[in-house]
Formats: structure tokens, sequence, C-alpha cells
């Protein structure tokens, strides 16, 4: 895994919480509620996601979040899922690639 941003430099509409680039994530998750943009959010009942620890989570929503970078790039994960006992936000790198998006990895000084 890979942290793309850290506290200081995300906008979650004043959310405090850092994102993590995963490649083995199946979906992009949350447990945030107020991580999503209001007119996307649909709350239901979508049954469970299995964990990596084996254990299962309430699956009750689905929506998109819009990310602010450090750099001042936005960044809009579409169809985010809301599970509520992730402890981390994980970011589908898949889905990245799928729309577009081009990875690259430097070395900070």
């Amino acid at each position: 895994m890979l942290f793309i941003c850290e506290q200081a430099s995300v906008n979650l509409a004043n959310v405090e919480c850092s994102w993590v680039v995963d490649s083995g994530a199946s979906f992009h998750l949350t447990p945030k509620r107020e991580c999503f943009r209001i007119s996307s959010y649909i709350a239901d009942d979508y049954g469970y996601v299995k964990m990596g620890n084996y254990g299962e989570s309430k699956f009750v929503g689905i929506g998109n979040v819009c990310l602010l970078t450090s750099t001042g790039y936005r960044l809009l994960l579409k169809d985010v899922c809301h599970v509520l006992d992730v402890r981390l936000n994980p970011i589908l790198a898949k889905q990245l690639d799928d729309e577009g998006y081009i990875g690259s990895f430097r070395k900070i000084k």
C-alpha cells in the first residue's frame, strides 16, 4: 500500500482522514458518511463486505467522494462504498487505471 496523502493535504468537506492507494482492494471504501457528496449518496442494505482479516463489515451506502490534493488537483472517486468497520480509506488502484488516471512514484528528497 502507498499513502497518497496525509491529513494536511486532503480536504473532504472538513473531514480529517487519510486515503490509501491499494492494489489489492476490491472497491473504494470509507467508514465516514460525511465524506460523501450528499447528492450522490444512496443508503441501503447492501449486505456485508468480507475483510482481509476474515471478518465482515456492514455495507450501508454508496456514492461519490471528491478529494482535494495538496497540489490543488480534484480527484473524484466514483461508487465509493460506505462500509462501517473499515480502518483505512482504500482507493482501488485498478479503478483509477480504468478511468484513465496515471500514477507515478518518485523519491522525496
